[in-house]
């Protein structure tokens, strides 16, 4: 994406400490991109996940300003253990709890570390595996009142007609051909019939039709929905006053487009981050 109005902003595993201690000076975000190492079609590759939030993650940084960690290719729920498909090769499954460990020890290192916002974009959503990543979030939103905790996947910010749920399907296809093109082959798709979850382990719409444009809309909108709520959360947890965050991500339900939000931060009688703030 376009480094034209980019933030301070940095690896952090490529970064000195004194780089580190100058960009948190005024831009303590960090994000932290959880991925997986799981089976995704014949097509792409099995790091989609951590690929595909690693680079949002990035491009986020630059928008807002802050420092990306490695990924984490550590997922529970993943296809390998999905009832009623048979797709064992090609994934690295761990267990819920140590997920659950994994995440709070990650947040406690953080806080240490100095940084007073902390963003973990999953790109895997087997569940209950982002519910537990979302769970630790709120709970240590109550325990630290006066930093900034946000756990999302990239389509919680999305309109539903952009981009839901799926798996190696039309969405995420377009993302991965968006960022690493080389990575995909959808000649390797089957060509003489559709495209299903029990055959191919695709699930959602056909990935023969994703390309690397559709992928470039996706990113572009995440990246502006997602910049407005991190500013927000930057300012706040900037503030010499600081005040309690009470912290909700709404799921997808059955209203229209746009009413679907990805939560409201209710900070005294003023509220943020609603539907009313995004244009999805």
């Amino acid at each position: 994406m376009s480094d034209k109005n980019t933030k301070p902003w940095a690896l952090y595993h490529q970064s000195r400490p004194d780089k580190i201690e100058n960009i948190q000076r005024y831009y303590p975000i960090v994000y932290l991109p959880w991925g997986a190492l799981e089976y995704h079609s014949y097509h792409n590759p099995v790091g989609l996940d951590s690929i595909k939030a690693y680079n949002l993650c990035i491009d986020l940084a630059k928008a807002c300003g802050g420092l990306v960690l490695p990924p984490i290719y550590q997922a529970a729920n993943l296809i390998k253990s999905y009832p009623g498909v048979d797709f064992k090769k090609h994934s690295i499954e761990f267990s819920e709890s140590l997920i659950l460990q994994t995440c709070v020890e990650y947040f406690h290192q953080l806080i240490d570390a100095g940084f007073k916002v902390i963003v973990c974009l999953s790109g895997h959503a087997g569940e209950p595996h982002l519910n537990i990543l979302r769970q630790v979030s709120q709970d240590f939103a109550l325990l630290y009142p006066s930093h900034r905790f946000w756990t999302l996947a990239e389509f919680d910010i999305l309109p539903i007609h952009m981009l839901e749920a799926n798996h190696s399907a039309l969405g995420e296809t377009s993302l991965q051909l968006f960022y690493d093109p080389e990575s995909v082959d959808l000649s390797l798709l089957p060509q003489d019939r559709p495209t299903s979850l029990i055959e191919d382990g695709i699930s959602g719409l056909d990935p023969r039709h994703a390309n690397a444009g559709l992928g470039s809309e996706i990113a572009h909108l995440f990246i502006t929905n997602a910049s407005k709520i991190i500013n927000i959360l930057l300012d706040e947890a900037m503030s010499k006053t600081q005040v309690k965050m009470e912290y909700n991500i709404l799921g997808r339900t059955n209203l229209p487009v746009s009413k679907i939000g990805l939560g409201t931060w209710a900070y005294g009688n003023n509220v943020y981050g609603g539907v009313s703030e995004l244009d999805v």
